[in-house]
């Protein structure tokens, strides 16, 4: 592929990071804000550092130095984790086709948190899964000082090939004391992590200046780093390999952007450019912003039930069954998905409190969406009064006298007009991203999909999606990848012939067995690629921090050669799961656990790790590995299938549905082993808004 091509699928992922960061706040880089190296992952000049982003940073990482330009798309799931795509080529000149691609998945994590004594100390793992040009794995140390912040480590694989000692680890068994190739066709791999007969050591110092008026984010480092560019001194004629030294300037001007220029042992010039968002700064929303009800601070006239619920509608609030006795109101609240519960909540007991005369204490609401219910929310008029028609009080003193109960399977149906007559849009932008490629570098698709969803009864609803195909390069998997005679997602490009298809038709049936057990079923046109028949139950027990599940589906593929995608083709199969999530105390962190049957019958596991933000984004990461293995970039094969997913709302961008959201998914396309249904409802998630967790984070809320 020519290097201009390679060139334009950059720009293209430079456009996306720059979108997110000219939509997200900013506040000036600060003084002493780590910056990226020559491989993406925070550090000096050539060597890293332990040093981490702020959790939800999301950077897009460009840099060159002879032979290679190196782009990468980096995440930081926690505070305490990054995970980032990479892709190298290494190119003659700039006016050639690239020689070769070197893509990898760089992994950092941090062991140890910096305190007034202790260093920050990390272990990282370059190419944990990818080309073994590029593997290396270290341990990294860093301290702040003043202005100044020193690293130091050691390196196994290329970054430590200056093999100053034998390996310490070899102690520990004989797969630690195995020769290392530092280059081949086969994937780096776990069996060869810290291995190899010798390791390097690596340091430097980077100095920030002080915020002098326009100097702020200017700071310049030096390091010596242990890689000896073994690989190029063998396989590239006449390349000269720089000193171990490289001294450097960097500036970052504001937090979305900066750059950097470096001398590599004096006779190479290293160039690096960061574009970058931490996604909790993100401005968009889930749903668009409305002025709250006024609260009456004096309680006037008599307790009509049926005012409360015309006053709840005018303001968007599906209040209905509400029933009042002497000192209490009863009702059940119908939850918009696209806001917290804790703000309806309190914008549902403005419009109660003001009809509901002067007796009334107690106020108990029971949120429902389609057919699951959550508890009942018994909490104090008198407190919110307090806290929000005479600015008293505060949501942690309703929160005191708030009580949760638990609610019995419902005896009948919910006959409610408003409810049947509920319907909604969302549109979902998505771009799916693969930098995993040897063969074609980049793979990008861009497409957009608006779903209708209409509530048919208390437990059924429909959902109708139709997808537009705007631009995508997937051609190249027809072109230089070998066709499966049975594909489950190998034929993606063909499914992106047509600029507009029916991506997804179905109807779902929704139950809550009390407020703890859930089941649903949904029928129809499940996804772009896959129609059927199944469902799933979950036990999620409110205030703990676990719910397990698990579900089964009969599905059948569906043809990209006829019309609108809507006829069959091949045999049916059953694929089904077993599912655990583990909900971190103190975060909006969630680890999902699958084990089951995949879409090519292949039998093996997924474990993801997902992190929200208050502001509705949120990053996943997974990893799946099955008894199937599949094609890898390298021409080999593999049982491994990991990615990102970005999800960003922009339900408050005007003239778009609330609810819809931006999708950046990172993954390798085109794969058929490890790939499972894209389901089009999933409990857990339906169920988010009524959990503990969610009531508790988004408390403060309630007076929103």
């Amino acid at each position: 592929m020519h290097i201009k091509a390679f060139g334009k699928q950059v720009l293209f992922l430079c456009g996306i990071i720059f979108l997110i960061s000219t939509h997200a706040q900013h506040t000036h880089a600060g003084n002493k804000s780590p910056s990226h190296g020559l491989y993406g992952t925070l550090g000096l000049n050539t060597t890293p550092s332990a040093r981490h982003d702020e959790t939800g940073n999301t950077a897009l990482h460009l840099s060159t130095s002879d032979p290679y330009i190196h782009a990468s798309l980096s995440t930081q799931i926690t505070s305490g984790l990054n995970i980032a795509l990479r892709q190298s080529a290494e190119i003659s000149g700039l006016n050639d086709s690239p020689d070769r691609f070197y893509p990898g998945v760089d992994l950092k994590l941090r062991l140890l948190q910096e305190d007034r004594y202790i260093p920050a100390i990390s272990v990282g793992l370059q190419s944990v899964f990818g080309h073994k040009r590029f593997a290396s794995e270290y341990l990294a140390a860093s301290k702040h000082y003043g202005n100044f912040d020193f690293s130091a480590g050691i390196a196994w694989g290329r970054l430590g090939s200056a093999a100053h000692i034998d390996n310490p680890l070899k102690i520990l068994g004989s797969h630690f004391n195995k020769k290392r190739a530092l280059s081949g066709e086969s994937p780096n791999t776990a069996e060869h992590w810290f291995t190899g007969k010798d390791v390097g050591f690596f340091g430097g110092i980077e100095y920030f200046v002080p915020p002098y008026k326009k100097l702020e984010g200017l700071s310049f480092k030096a390091d010596w780093g242990a890689d000896r560019y073994i690989v190029e001194q063998q396989n590239i004629d006449g390349y000269d390999a720089p000193d171990p030294w490289a001294i450097g300037v960097h500036y970052k001007p504001a937090d979305w952007i900066n750059g950097g220029v470096s001398i590599l042992g004096g006779e190479k010039i290293m160039g690096t450019l960061t574009l970058q968002s931490p996604l909790s700064h993100w401005r968009g929303k889930t749903a668009k912003k409305r002025t709250p009800a006024s609260m009456r601070p004096y309680r006037t006239g008599l307790s009509l039930p049926r005012e409360m619920e015309v006053a709840a509608s005018s303001d968007g609030i599906a209040l209905y069954d509400t029933k009042r006795r002497p000192h209490d109101v009863r009702a059940s609240l119908y939850i918009n998905q696209h806001d917290s519960l804790p703000k309806q909540i309190g914008r549902t007991a403005r419009h109660i409190s003001n009809h509901a005369g002067k007796t009334v204490e107690a106020i108990t609401l029971q949120p429902r969406y389609l057919g699951l219910r959550g508890p009942h929310i018994k909490f104090m008029r008198r407190d919110l009064e307090n806290a929000i028609a005479r600015h008293h009080g505060s949501p942690q003193e309703i929160w005191r006298n708030t009580d949760f109960r638990k609610t019995a399977p419902p005896k009948q149906l919910l006959e409610d007009r408003r409810t049947l007559s509920a319907q909604w849009f969302t549109l979902s932008l998505n771009e799916d991203i693969s930098l995993s490629e040897e063969d074609s570098g980049i793979l990008h698709r861009t497409s957009a999909v608006l779903s209708n969803t209409k509530q048919l009864s208390d437990r059924f609803h429909i959902t109708n999606g139709f997808r537009l195909n705007i631009t995508d390069n997937l051609h190249k998997i027809h072109d230089l990848r070998p066709r499966n005679p049975l594909p489950t997602r190998g034929d993606i490009d063909r499914f992106t012939d047509s600029f507009a298809s029916l991506d997804h038709s179905y109807i779902g049936w929704t139950q809550s067995l009390g407020n703890e057990v859930h089941a649903a079923l949904v029928g129809g046109y499940l996804e772009e690629m896959y129609a059927g028949l199944g469902g799933e139950i979950l036990y999620r027990p409110f205030g703990k921090t676990f719910g397990i599940g698990a579900e089964a589906y009969q599905v059948m593929k569906r043809d990209p050669y006829s019309f609108a995608d809507l006829s069959m083709t091949g045999d049916g199969l059953v694929i089904g799961a077993l599912n655990g999530w583990y909900e971190f105390p103190g975060t909006d962190m969630t680890l999902h656990a699958r084990a089951g049957r995949y879409l090519a019958e292949d039998i093996g596991g997924t474990l993801s790790l997902q992190n929200r933000f208050k502001n509705g984004t949120s990053i996943e990461a997974f990893i799946t590995a099955t008894d199937d293995a599949d094609f890898d970039s390298f021409g080999g094969t593999t049982h491994l299938y990991t990615g990102l997913a970005l999800t960003l709302p922009i339900g408050n961008v005007p003239y778009i549905p609330e609810g819809s959201r931006a999708n950046i998914n990172m993954h390798q396309i085109g794969r058929n082993s490890g790939q499972y249904l894209d389901k089009p409802f999933t409990l857990y998630d339906a169920t988010e808004k009524m959990s503990y967790r969610h009531i508790t984070t988004y408390w403060n809320k309630i007076k929103n």
